[in-house]
């Protein structure tokens, strides 16, 4: 249990500040993934779609599925021990009567933990991003499958 709390808070700890910069610097960003690998090295995922590179705008529920695709992969052929995909998403927010943007990271360990944690924000008008409170749900595995890895 130790090692794959400390895998899953390797893998936020790279992609919040990933998706923190993309915010602060274009005022959005697009979904991307990062996997912890067998031998507990920290890899990015997502720039290319086989051969070829993602397209300039993509939609965010086609790089999502692309993101998807090749996290179910690798874990499936091994490869990952820890996932993460990150992506935008609204939340209500305690306290509010509306939702809010944030950035969720769904994350799975190889040991069966699933969980998507939220970091609300939002845009001041003077362009700056100002964050809430991060938060996590429970979540089901849709990465790391039963027998994948039995």
């Amino acid at each position: 249990m130790q090692q794959s709390d400390e895998e899953l808070e390797q893998l936020l700890n790279a992609i919040i500040p990933f998706a923190q910069r993309m915010l602060s610097r274009h005022g959005e960003f697009y979904p991307f993934a990062a996997a912890v690998s067998r031998d507990g090295r920290l890899k990015f995922i997502g720039e290319f779609v086989g051969d070829a590179p993602v397209r300039e705008n993509p939609l965010a529920a086609e790089l999502i599925g692309y993101l998807r695709e090749q996290l179910i992969d690798g874990a499936s052929k091994g490869e990952f021990r820890a996932t993460g995909l990150c992506s935008g998403a609204q939340v209500d927010v305690s306290g509010q009567n509306e939702k809010s943007d944030a950035v969720r990271i769904s994350v799975e360990h190889l040991d069966g933990r699933a969980m998507n944690v939220f970091l609300p924000y939002r845009l001041d008008s003077a362009g700056e991003v100002l964050y809430g409170d991060v938060f996590a749900t429970a979540a089901e595995a849709v990465i790391f499958l039963r027998g994948f890895n039995d």
